[in-house]
């Protein structure tokens, strides 16, 4: 069973994980990209004539090392309620069917594109923005270092569904810890500043659906729409996507063509 100091002490190591995570895929991808491809991959820049200034880089900064430390006990909560059996995660995959093994991660990823698409609209209300979300959107062109810039509340409820779902559905371990490593990523992306996905990524009807670095920029930078996570289903269902997605799309691919 967990005691105090077992729970303080998972608290700091969880926190510790979180702030290696982040030194590489916050700090050390900004400097690859931000710095070391700035010529490079300069037709790639979603918003060519940037917005930011150091002082942003320094409050995302300040607010990711706020993020870590409190994910790191929210993680280390997770663990403790488990010992303490009111979680459903389970080790052996063979406990539960395999079809349930193979189908919870694509479960699990469209459960938590809806919860954050209406937690995240939710947090644009007028009464609601300023008090938790603008921390956020400090970064009107956010970069990898705001992959962890949120508000103690924001970041709070964006974590909920891992703490609460393991405790309605039975989850395999090894599909939370890729499940936490895939949003990781898709928040590297959507926060990276530039369009990493190919040329033809929206004419394909399957690929169209996951959002492009572009899709999330653009709400950094208008504030208002493209409130999606990993697809643009409730952005079109809702009509909330920003009218020229797909041109600020295009014209990125566009600009390659110019400079060869």
């Amino acid at each position: 069973m967990f005691s105090m100091t077992d729970f303080l002490f998972a608290s700091l190591k969880e926190a510790f994980f979180n702030l290696m995570l982040y030194v590489i895929f916050g700090l050390a991808v900004f400097a690859v990209v931000w710095r070391l491809l700035t010529v490079v991959w300069r037709w790639r820049r979603i918003q060519p004539k940037s917005e930011q200034r150091r002082h942003f880089f320094s409050h995302d900064v300040l607010f990711s090392l706020g993020s870590i430390l409190l994910a790191g006990v929210l993680t280390a909560l997770i663990t403790f309620l488990d010992q303490l059996g009111f979680m459903k995660l389970y080790w052996d995959f063979n406990a539960h069917s395999s079809i349930w093994g193979f189908l919870q991660l694509l479960i699990l990823i469209f459960f938590y594109d809806a919860y954050f698409y209406w937690t995240h609209r939710a947090m644009h209300h007028p009464k609601i923005y300023r008090w938790v979300h603008k921390t956020h959107h400090k970064s009107t062109d956010p970069s990898p270092l705001t992959i962890f810039a949120f508000h103690p509340l924001e970041n709070a409820i964006e974590f909920f569904p891992f703490l609460v779902l393991p405790m309605l559905l039975p989850i395999w371990w090894p599909m939370l810890f890729l499940w936490q490593t895939l949003d990781l990523l898709n928040n590297v992306v959507a926060h990276l500043g530039y369009e990493i996905y190919p040329k033809k990524w929206l004419q394909l009807p399957i690929l169209r659906c996951k959002t492009a670095s572009t899709h999330h920029n653009m709400h950094h930078e208008q504030f208002v729409g493209n409130y999606g996570l990993y697809f643009t289903f409730w952005d079109r269902w809702m009509k909330t996507e920003i009218s020229d997605y797909e041109q600020r799309f295009n014209k990125i691919h566009h600009n390659r063509s110019l400079i060869q």
